[in-house]
């Protein structure tokens, strides 16, 4: 590693742990007084040792970057972007849910009261998406307050950390433990409400059209799968947040998890009724079909970059193979 590269690893170990909206500046600015520290001290050509005692001298990358941002928060900077993501998949997936509903009521009513039935559904959007969003960001603050040491380097390993060990500024195998984190709370929460709440998952509440079974029995039948599906990827993302990366053992784990979840998913595809209105059972196939294909070229993508050591992109399969 020479001592550009060492430089440039470290400003972005620092942009890691830094809002997006001032990363860049700040990371400008970083570089900047890094080579004009080293320029001083080296007095000439600058060798990598020099320019790890000077990283060293500046200290360790999130410690740098707790001093561009205020130590209190309702959620820090670590969790705002992806807080923000799940904020905004949450009010889609409501909405949605609230067009497919107003959709089933005025199917059943034939139009006859379409005016009062849009009201009520309008209003029950926006009184639903303020209470998600509410409970989302109590979610996401008790996870900041809780979790948020965790996602923190302890320091003891701050103060013995090695500038030659920086990861490199394009790392595919570091992850977000503030992502992780959130990802680990919603799929036991999921796994949660398909054990102990079923009749929540059977059934929905479409206002005065009363409590309607969404679901067969013959999908019903398949919850366990679903959760031993959730359950492998539960213990597998808690496994990489204790590591704090990918490792190969984990990746291949990762490829068994994802085999098993196509598999599940597979055989949901291929019930002949997956709900009791065809119009859910037919949008549930296509979403499945999606999902199998993507799953697969992933998949075909995972197997590509463990067996040969390299990311997996068509034009190096293509290439591959004439060779």
């Amino acid at each position: 590693m020479d001592t550009n590269e060492m430089i440039d690893r470290y400003v972005n170990e620092v942009g890691e742990h830094l809002p997006r909206k001032t990363r860049a500046d700040i990371e400008m600015e970083l570089r900047s007084l890094l080579l004009d520290t080293l320029e001083e001290q080296s007095g000439g050509e600058p060798t990598p040792k020099m320019a790890a005692e000077v990283l060293r001298e500046f200290g360790h990358p999130e410690e740098i970057a707790a001093q561009y941002h205020a130590d209190e928060y309702l959620i820090g900077p670590k969790l705002f972007p992806t807080y923000k993501v799940v904020v905004t998949i949450t009010l889609v997936v409501v909405g949605v849910l609230h067009l497919v509903g107003l959709g089933f009521v005025l199917w059943q009513s034939a139009g006859t009261d379409i005016i009062d039935d849009s009201l009520a559904t309008i209003f029950s959007f926006f009184r639903t998406a303020v209470i998600n969003a509410g409970i989302v960001t109590l979610v996401f603050a008790v996870i900041e307050r809780v979790a948020g040491d965790s996602l923190d380097v302890p320091q003891k390993q701050a103060k013995t950390w090695d500038p030659f060990e920086l990861p490199p500024v394009k790392d595919p195998d570091r992850i977000n433990r503030g992502e992780v984190v959130v990802e680990i709370f919603f799929l036991a929460a999921f796994a949660a409400w398909l054990n102990f709440f079923p009749n929540w998952f059977g059934a929905a509440n479409f206002g005065e059209g009363g409590i309607l079974a969404l679901f067969t029995p013959e999908f019903i039948v398949l919850v366990p799968w679903f959760t031993a599906s959730l359950l492998l990827d539960l213990v597998l993302k808690t496994a990489v947040f204790v590591q704090g990366r990918w490792y190969r053992i984990t990746r291949w784990l990762e490829v068994a998890k994802d085999l098993f979840g196509l598999y599940v998913a597979y055989r949901v595809f291929a019930l002949e009724e997956i709900s009791i209105v065809p119009f859910f059972t037919w949008g549930a196939k296509a979403i499945l079909a999606i999902v199998l294909i993507i799953g697969t070229l992933e998949i075909i993508g995972q197997l590509y970059r463990l067996l040969l050591g390299r990311p997996f992109t068509p034009k190096a399969f293509i290439k591959s193979r004439l060779v």
